[in-house]
């Protein structure tokens, strides 16, 4: 029974873990975000901070395109139905997440922005990620597409 129970935990620990890394704390800075203070990977640690956080708004306000959006909405669609399917193992796992470390890796610069590249480890799992960051009209460093690292 106990060992059913923690793969259960560790089964949705890596399954919210993916969500974290694929686009899936409070964050700290968010008036920095709106001035353009932020780098492209303040900007990248603070996204990944508020998808951990389920705190959508912000993540949003870290994005810049379309798309980023609409993954960000189904990612907020998996998080809500897990939580109604079993609160406590959300709990157990967003308490898993919440020791997240974030490592940065290369950064490539480009003539309009940087691929950010990252890991994500949490409980024994590990996810590589790249981040395209560029800056809006307003100088501000916002995401535009998070892919598998290559």
């Amino acid at each position: 029974m106990i060992m059913r129970i923690n793969l259960k935990y560790t089964a949705i620990a890596g399954a919210i873990i993916a969500v974290v890394a694929f686009g899936l704390a409070a964050i700290t800075g968010k008036d920095s975000a709106k001035k353009g203070e932020m780098g492209p990977e303040a900007v990248v640690e603070a996204f990944n901070r508020a998808v951990t956080a389920g705190d959508w708004s912000a993540a949003e306000g870290l994005c810049n395109t379309v798309s980023m959006k609409d993954y960000l909405e189904s990612h907020q669609e998996a998080w809500e139905t897990l939580q109604k399917e079993d609160s406590t193992a959300l709990q157990i796992a967003a308490s898993l997440l919440s020791g997240a470390v974030l490592k940065f890796g290369k950064v490539e610069k480009d003539e309009d922005g940087r691929a950010v590249h990252y890991t994500l480890e949490a409980d024994g799992h590990r996810k590589e990620r790249k981040a395209i960051v560029k800056k809006n009209g307003e100088g501000e460093w916002k995401i535009e597409n998070i892919t598998d690292a290559i």
